[in-house]
Order: structure tokens, then C-alpha cells, then sequence
């Protein structure tokens, strides 16, 4: 028995719903309204409706059209302004001077770390630069020696060739001008002075050798040097503590700096926090100039590669009213395997930091650019199957007029035939105008002679 009452209240429930959609679908079809999808009806349309749905409208114009590619992309920061903030040796963060969203400059202090390794480091690098000063001066006193013995050996032989003179001067005058025991001496003397003079030359081979041993001596130390600098990995704001040591300067404290203008978009380093070395502390980024990654696909490839032109559009979904301009980049001449797209970069100016790293954008390629043509914003156009059309404006009378197409941008749609220069049209609510039902009076008066909304 209550089965039976529940269907019979259910079949009175399903009868009122079907009269009451049956009247709905009769409602609004009064003398005043025609059919709704009759789009060729011309519609009459009060400023207040046109207000309400936004209905804006454009003249028809010559303009330039363009041969466009969309793609859309992810906005990234360009790596040659991307840096990681890492420390060359361990140590304790004793303090981070900045924080994330801080814009910082070239050469700014950012963390100061207590590294007992780097001033071992340093030790030794000015112990070795104490040696090679050394040596320096081994090479000056060397040099020196030299000098001196080139003077000697001048002399010498200057001494040797008087006692050689007296000596020849001496046998020619004969055995009774000169006594026997005066001769020898003078003999001797000549012999003592030649001697010495080869002597002084021995000793100067040997200085000049030991001089050229001591300078491949410190260029060897100063390369040692130079390369434990290197390996002891002192950092870039160290290096005046190596070479010019003052008494108040601080040689374990690692000063890491701004590598350049940007701002702190990540932060791990923290007071107290032990770095290690190559851990990345602290990251920068500029943003002025950033490059958005694309796929392209491989069909679209060679009309992308063939361009005459490397502008491209940019636009965002979090603002409409933006638009920003770049240029192809890269183009991968590798494929994906499995997407069969080629990886491209488009690099695009960003001083207003518009464009943020991870938001999506929409692009426009534009491979060439056409003549001047008759052309409607590409708002003002629908499509319906193979018809394409606006609205054309007369009065408060918007009327249907087919159009035929010719090339198309996301700013532009050439007209090849429907419309002439001159001609008004609607820009902006186009599709809701297709959602109006035509006037029964718009409708009288587009039949009437003379109508002020005639179809074209």
C-alpha cells in the first residue's frame, strides 16, 4: 500500500514538472521576441543593455596583418642571471645580512662565517709568500755577487795585461839590462795575474749559475704560491688578507659578497648554522631580463625556422591588460622522444618584474609580417562552423554580416571580402549579442523598404 501511494505521488510530482517546463520553453516568445538562434535577424539594443553586456565597437581600418604561431610557455629566470651564494671552506654562519625579497648590489656584504680552516689556509699561504720574499733577496744579493765579480775580473785582466807588458818589456831590453832574479819575479807576477783573472772568470760562471738556480727557484715558489691560494680556497674578499696583512684584520672570517645586482629569492643559511663547502646559502636573481620556455612542435618547426621575423608576443592570465615583447632565442635541435617537440627559449625584458619565474604566458610567434590589408580586431569575429562574421553597427541596430577571412594574429583578422573601410563594427561583446533574441520591431523595420539595419 505505501509503495503504491509513493508512486502515485511521484507521478504527480513528474506531471507538474513537465507543465511547468513546457510553459518555460513557450516563455518569452510574445509578440515582442522572435526565434533565439535566428542570428541573421538584426538586433536593436538600448544603451542600457549595452552597457550591461559591454558591447564596445571599432571602424574598420587598414592595418598591418601578421603570419602568427601561440604556443605558451613557463617564465623562468635566465640562468647567466641566476646565482648560487656558497661558501669555499666550512665554517659557522656567524651572521646573514639580508633576507628573501631583499634587492641587493654587486659587491654588498651578505654572510659572515667563522672558518678556522681558512685561516690555516692563509697561514700557510703567508708562510710560503715569507719564503718566496726570501728569495727574492737571495736573488738580489746574488745578482750582486755577479756585478762584483764582473768588476774583479775587469780589473784582473787589466792587472794581467800590465804585468804581461812589463814582462815583454823586460825580455826585449835584454839579459844585461835586467838581472835574472828581477825577470822570474816578473814572470811570476804576469802568471799570478793571469791566474787570478781566470779564477774571477770561474767565479762569475758560478754566481751567474747560482743566480739563474735562485730566480727558477722563486718562480717556482711564487707558482706554489699562487696555486695553494687557489686550492686553500681563499675567498675573493680574502685575498687582500693574503698578501697585505693587517694587524686588525680577522683572517677566519669569510666575507661572502653580492656577485651582482638582483634580489634574494631563497634562503637556507641561518645564524649558528655550520656551512659546508659548495652548500648553496643564499640564491640571487634578476629578473630584469628573463627567457620563457616553450615546446614547439615538430610539424610546426620549419615554419619557426623560416621566419623573416624574431618578434614575439607575450601575454599572462594574472593581467590581461599585459603586453610584453621578446625574441626567439633557441630553437633545441634535439627532440622530445615522447612529446615530439623541440624545446625553445624566447628572451624578454622584464624592468617592471611583470613576469615572474613559474607563471605561465601565452606566445605569439610572428613568423612574417604582411601588406596593409582591411583588417578587424580578432575579437570582433566569430566563428560558427566554416562561417565566419560580425556585427556591424547602424544606429542602435547590430546586423549579422558574413565576412571572408584572410590572415589572422592574436590582435588581427584580415578581411578579404564583407567589409570595407569605414564600416563599424563590434569589438568587444560580439558573442553575447548571439545570446540576445532579435526585437519584434527590429525585425519589422529590417523588412520594411528602406530598413535602417539592411543586411549587406
Amino acid at each position: 500500500m505505501l509503495r503504491k501511494r509513493r508512486t502515485f505521488v511521484f507521478g504527480v510530482l513528474f506531471s507538474a514538472g513537465l507543465l511547468r517546463l513546457a510553459a518555460f520553453a513557450h516563455e518569452g516568445h510574445g509578440k515582442s521576441e522572435v526565434g533565439p538562434y535566428d542570428l541573421d535577424t538584426p538586433r536593436q539594443v538600448s544603451p542600457e543593455t549595452a552597457a550591461h553586456i559591454g558591447l564596445k565597437t571599432a571602424e574598420v581600418d587598414f592595418g598591418p596583418v601578421e603570419d602568427v604561431l601561440p604556443l605558451s610557455g613557463i617564465v623562468r629566470a635566465a640562468p647567466d642571471r641566476h646565482w648560487a651564494v656558497a661558501t669555499r671552506t666550512p665554517g659557522k654562519v656567524l651572521s646573514v645580512r639580508v633576507q628573501v625579497g631583499d634587492r641587493v648590489k654587486e659587491g654588498d656584504l651578505l654572510i659572515e662565517i667563522d672558518s678556522p680552516e681558512l685561516a690555516r689556509n692563509i697561514y700557510e699561504v703567508r708562510k710560503l709568500e715569507a719564503d718566496y720574499q726570501k728569495l727574492l733577496v737571495d736573488i738580489a744579493r746574488a745578482e750582486g755577487r755577479v756585478k762584483q765579480l764582473q768588476v774583479e775580473i775587469e780589473n784582473s785582466q787589466a792587472a794581467a795585461g800590465l804585468a804581461e807588458a812589463e814582462l815583454q818589456r823586460s825580455e826585449d831590453a835584454g839579459a844585461n839590462a835586467v838581472p835574472l832574479n828581477v825577470l822570474g819575479e816578473r814572470r811570476a807576477a804576469a802568471l799570478k795575474a793571469r791566474g787570478e783573472a781566470k779564477l774571477k772568470a770561474v767565479d762569475l760562471e758560478i754566481a751567474n749559475k747560482e743566480a739563474e738556480a735562485l730566480k727558477n727557484q722563486a718562480v717556482a715558489l711564487r707558482l706554489s704560491r699562487d696555486a695553494l691560494v687557489a686550492i686553500a680556497n681563499v675567498e675573493p674578499a680574502q685575498k687582500g688578507s693574503v698578501s697585505r696583512p693587517a694587524d686588525d684584520q680577522t683572517i677566519n672570517l669569510v666575507r661572502l659578497l653580492a656577485p651582482a645586482d638582483g634580489v634574494v629569492i631563497a634562503r637556507s643559511a641561518r645564524s649558528g648554522h655550520w656551512a659546508a663547502p659548495g652548500e648553496t646559502l643564499l640564491e640571487i636573481a634578476d629578473y630584469s631580463v628573463v627567457q620563457v620556455e616553450g615546446e614547439l612542435p615538430e610539424s610546426l618547426i620549419a615554419r619557426v625556422v623560416s621566419r623573416s621575423s624574431d618578434k614575439v608576443r607575450i601575454r599572462i592570465a594574472a593581467d590581461e591588460l599585459f603586453l610584453g615583447e621578446g625574441r626567439v632565442k633557441f630553437i633545441s635541435p634535439v627532440l622530445d622522444e615522447v612529446k615530439r617537440t623541440a624545446h625553445v627559449l624566447i628572451e624578454a625584458p622584464n624592468s617592471a618584474g611583470t613576469l615572474r619565474g613559474g607563471m605561465y604566458a601565452d606566445l605569439v610567434i610572428v613568423l612574417r609580417e604582411a601588406k596593409t590589408a582591411v583588417v578587424v580586431p580578432a575579437s570582433a569575429v566569430i566563428q560558427d562552423g566554416p562561417v565566419h562574421f560580425v556585427f556591424t553597427k547602424n544606429g542602435d541596430v547590430y546586423q549579422k554580416q558574413d565576412i571572408t577571412p584572410g590572415l589572422s594574429n592574436d590582435q588581427f583578422v584580415e578581411v578579404l571580402a564583407g567589409l570595407a573601410p569605414g564600416d563599424v563594427v563590434v569589438s568587444q561583446g560580439a558573442y553575447s549579442l548571439t545570446q540576445l533574441r532579435p526585437k519584434a520591431a527590429s525585425v519589422a523595420s529590417a523588412a520594411a523598404p528602406g530598413g535602417a539595419a539592411s543586411p549587406k
